[in-house]
């Protein structure tokens, strides 16, 4: 059936794009290249569409679809060619009957192309909203029917620079704490826990005199600044507790969010990952560059949930799953969800930073970045296979364009498409592959050196 469905397709392609390009020249008075750019593009749209939404039911992503599809169709076209153009030099065919034959390889390849590598995630129509039904945090629990009971919990917050904002958020958690322990929810022992990521200012001591002047509050030193990441694993790894929440101490993540994802918790749901539901304070690029990051993410088949950072709860059994990891090359939004435990959402409203300057400039951003995609996902390394095949195409065209030249004019200047061409365009794919695959070297060293992480000074 679904073959059948490809060749209705294909029929479907032909006509609209001859449609399209008869219309054109006739109608609209186009020169031919313009008529056959214009035919090609509709067709190939129109198969694209056809394709994913009814022959394979594809969930893929549009983007990362579109880019395989368009390489399956060259290499198709390629394999068309190269047939007609054998049978042509080696049997007495005429043109039409080669053409015909260039189909068979062009037709299977495109079919096996588009099955297995342009359109992978393949299902029935009406799967995303099934699978959107399943999500956890469309689950409603009765709290009537939760036996209610009082939970230990510490909270993790990584500071780096924080002297502006830690008096702030220190009063805030007390004032949730409180309100939690009244409505008996968490132990009276429940706790706060800093963790100074070898800050430059007065971080450290104000966490000391905090941690005199309230008895909920501890203290983290790292020995220098091993990075956001690593102070965050630090802190989850060292602290005590049922359950732990980690939050950052700028104050944009919503506390009292913390509240809803204890009642998760006591539900059975052993993780559960505060996601922000609006952007309204950040800037436009900001907000654009984030979404864009996540889908880029969720393309390369990195489990992720989209748009969380580091604000969630963790139980204890999840925390000694997580000690099992001991990669160097950290990127939590990617490692939590590869401990498979049940989890849950809980959405929130991103609130502007409430004093002090941001830690994650764009540079920082963009290294970051990079991280997530190098250590969860091998698809840049797929795509350089995808980039040699497709210059390979290329190549090949270009060869084909300069032989005609040779042959059928007199423009041709000797040795200049043979040298120069192979050189410029073979050298800057080349450059662009070593890089990419020097990045995975570079991370294959850094875990082979099974260096700490990070390195505990002082805790209070």
């Amino acid at each position: 059936m679904i073959l059948i469905r490809y060749l209705i397709v294909g029929v479907a392609n032909t006509l609209v794009g001859l449609g399209t390009i008869y219309f054109a020249m006739y109608f609209l008075h186009f020169n031919v290249v313009q008529s056959n750019a214009l035919g090609y593009s509709i067709g190939i749209l129109l198969s694209f569409s056809l394709n994913k939404t009814w022959t394979f039911s594809s969930r893929d992503h549009i983007t990362s679809s579109f880019i395989r599809y368009l390489l399956v169709l060259g290499i198709a076209y390629t394999a068309n060619l190269a047939t007609v153009l054998f049978i042509c030099s080696h049997f007495y065919f005429s043109p039409y009957i080669a053409q015909a034959i260039g189909i068979i390889p062009y037709t299977a390849i495109g079919f096996l192309g588009s099955r297995y590598f342009a359109f992978r995630t393949q299902g029935q129509s009406g799967t995303s909203d099934a699978v959107e039904n399943k999500l956890p945090n469309k689950v409603v629990f009765d709290k009537k029917s939760v036996t209610p009971r009082i939970v230990d919990v510490s909270i993790v917050v990584p500071c780096y620079n924080e002297e502006a904002v830690l008096a702030e958020t220190t009063s805030r958690l007390a004032d949730l704490l409180q309100q939690l322990i009244i409505e008996r929810s968490i132990t009276p022992s429940s706790r706060v826990y800093y963790v100074d990521d070898g800050s430059s200012d007065k971080t450290w001591e104000l966490i000391e005199y905090l941690a005199e002047t309230h008895e909920f509050v501890h203290g983290i030193q790292l020995s220098r600044n091993r990075g956001h990441q690593n102070a965050l694993l630090a802190g989850l790894l060292s602290v005590e507790g049922e359950v732990i929440i980690s939050v950052d101490a700028d104050l944009q993540d919503d506390l009292s969010a913390i509240k809803k994802m204890i009642e998760y918790y006591i539900a059975g749901y052993d993780i559960v990952y505060g996601v922000r539901d609006a952007r309204k304070t950040d800037t436009f690029f900001k907000s654009f560059t984030a979404k864009a990051y996540y889908r880029l993410l969720s393309m390369m088949g990195v489990e992720i949930i989209y748009n969380h950072a580091d604000y969630r709860l963790m139980s204890r059994q999840t925390i000694e799953a997580l000690k099992e990891f001991s990669e160097v090359n950290l990127f939590l939004r990617g490692i939590i969800p590869q401990l498979g435990f049940s989890y849950a959402i809980v959405y929130y409203d991103r609130a502007e930073r409430y004093a002090g300057e941001s830690k994650y400039p764009l540079k920082k951003m963009l290294s970051f970045a990079w991280q997530g995609i190098t250590s969860f996902s091998s698809m840049p390394l797929h795509f350089i296979t995808g980039l040699g095949l497709l210059v390979s195409l290329i190549s090949f065209l270009i060869t084909a364009w300069a032989v005609a030249i040779r042959l059928f004019t007199q423009d041709a200047i000797p040795g200049w498409a043979s040298t120069v061409l192979p050189i410029y365009f073979l050298g800057g794919i080349q450059l662009l592959c070593l890089g990419v695959i020097g990045e995975y070297l570079a991370k294959i060293y850094s875990e082979t050196k099974r260096r700490p992480r990070y390195s505990i000074k002082k805790i209070i």
